[in-house]
């Protein structure tokens, strides 16, 4: 937040400078008195036109349209001020009536359009809209550097937390005592578990890594995950466990190991061995959001109360960190304990 200040007073002290600099003429008028009148009504008229459109420049148009790449907006707003700027020159370069007794001042009327193309002010607009539109894109540009750091650092911490926590020695000694017992029994589900187990290996490893994976592939990892999740309870002691998927665009590049974080938490907290327990998992796409909703049973302890289990550890301030960083203001996350359930929501606006 201090860093935040900080710049935005740094960028405060620039552009006032800058003004400082458009406005620094009027000393001169100041000083000559012969010339001040007339001078400072012309320096009124140009000047702080162009201080009224640096304003609107680097508060409204580059915001809105250069840092959205709306170039073609951009561009003609630019003409519009241009066009107003050189319609201001043309019509107020005659001396008012009140001024055309000073000598000095005799014979100069209003200017020939053609020369105002050329006028030393109208080089000035563009040099002065043209230094307030590259600040303001040189400290986008850093600020956008700060954030790509920071998401790198994000981005290996997940991974690590995630080989830490989820696929740990004793995450994989549970998972291959499993597929060992199964393939004691001969069970025609050894195989396929096997396969389970390699195919999240695989995607950890390799594909986690990349920026970008599609969607159709973060789901299949899920479901990977819930069923090897599955193969730690014998039928007697199971929870009820379902999860459905409404996916109409399978190719939708997402963040890898988004949505694992909540799906994790929910079968560390929330399976009980005292009293039935449960585990629904839902996503949702659509043409403008994700929206991923995990609810689980909260186990009771052996008093008969049922207490929350879920805490907001480093897994879940990771999460909230990581989709601030990746979905700025496209962005819903909540967490609510009611009746006995624990229920995490997480939208993601396209």
């Amino acid at each position: 937040m201090l860093k935040i200040k900080q710049r935005n007073f740094l960028k405060t002290i620039i552009h006032i400078l800058i003004l400082g600099i458009i406005l620094s003429p009027a000393f001169s008028f100041i000083i000559d008195e012969h010339s001040r009148p007339f001078s400072l009504f012309y320096f009124s008229i140009t000047n702080i036109s162009i201080i009224l459109f640096y304003l609107i420049n680097v508060i409204w148009l580059v915001p809105y349209y250069i840092l959205k790449r709306k170039y073609l907006h951009y561009t003609i707003f630019l003409l519009v001020f241009m066009a107003i700027f050189i319609g201001l020159q043309h019509y107020f370069r005659e001396i008012p009536p009140e001024f055309a007794n000073i000598p000095e001042r005799k014979g100069l009327g209003r200017s020939n359009f053609h020369f105002l193309l050329f006028n030393p002010s109208l080089f000035k607009f563009f040099m002065i809209m043209g230094l307030g539109t590259s600040i303001e894109l040189i400290l986008q540009f850093e600020e956008q550097k700060k954030k790509f750091e920071e998401l790198e650092k994000q981005k290996i911490i997940k991974e690590l937390n995630f080989l830490k926590n989820q696929l740990n020695p004793h995450f994989l000694f549970n998972a291959l005592n499993n597929i060992y017992s199964l393939a004691r029994k001969k069970s025609e589900d050894t195989t396929p578990a096997i396969l389970l187990l390699s195919d999240m290996l695989r995607y950890v490893l390799y594909e986690s890594g990349k920026d970008k994976v599609t969607l159709g592939q973060e789901v299949a990892f899920i479901k990977n995950y819930v069923n090897l999740e599955k193969l730690k309870y014998s039928p007697e002691s199971a929870p009820k466990i379902s999860y459905s998927f409404s996916i109409t665009n399978d190719s939708l590049p997402i963040e890898p190991l988004l949505f694992v974080t909540l799906i994790e938490n929910a079968f560390k907290h929330g399976i009980s061995y005292l009293s039935p327990s449960f585990i629904m998992i839902a996503i949702k796409e659509n043409d403008e959001e994700i929206m991923l909703s995990v609810i689980n049973s909260v186990g009771r302890q052996k008093d008969g109360i049922y207490t929350n289990n879920n805490p907001e550890g480093v897994g879940i301030n990771n999460l909230r960190k990581r989709m601030e960083l990746l979905y700025p203001d496209r962005h819903s996350f909540k967490q609510l304990y009611e009746n006995s359930t624990f229920k995490s929501f997480l939208t993601i606006k396209k």
